[in-house]
Parts: C-alpha cells; sequence; structure tokens
C-alpha cells in the first residue's frame, strides 16, 4: 500500500537530493584541498554525493518528462 505524501514534501525531495549532494561533494573537496590530502573517505564522500545530486537530476527530468506527456495533460490543453 503507498503512503500519501504531501505536494510540499513531494516537490522538494530531489532538490534536497541535490543540494544535500553537491553539499557533501563541494564540502568533501575543500576539506580536501584545505588539508592538501586526499583520503579514501575523503573521496568516497565525494562520489556519494555526485551520485545523489544525478539522482536528484534524473527524478526531476523524469518527472518532467511524465508530466509532459501525461494523457490528463494532454486532454487538458485541448
Amino acid at each position: 500500500m503507498n503512503r500519501w505524501t504531501p505536494q510540499s514534501i513531494y516537490s522538494a525531495k530531489p532538490w534536497i537530493l541535490i543540494a544535500s549532494g553537491a553539499g557533501m561533494a563541494l564540502g568533501g573537496f575543500a576539506l580536501s584541498l584545505s588539508d592538501g590530502d586526499w583520503t579514501v573517505w575523503r573521496g568516497l564522500v565525494c562520489v556519494v554525493g555526485a551520485a545523489l545530486a544525478i539522482c536528484g537530476g534524473a527524478i526531476l527530468q523524469m518527472r518532467q518528462t511524465y508530466r509532459a506527456q501525461s494523457k490528463w495533460r494532454r486532454e487538458r490543453s485541448r
């Protein structure tokens, strides 16, 4: 059974992923640059951050494509 999610939370999820992913990636880069050392954990933080940002962007694109091709939207525009 699917749980209902309020529209504001549903709309904010991909942006939260993008913002947190970008923050993690940039934070990992900044920490590595300030310390002058690149560790495995900082590299992992950057990779995970980039993956989160990419997933958030993909979710936004899929939602946009789905809405553009939606039957309800096509019928409404007639």
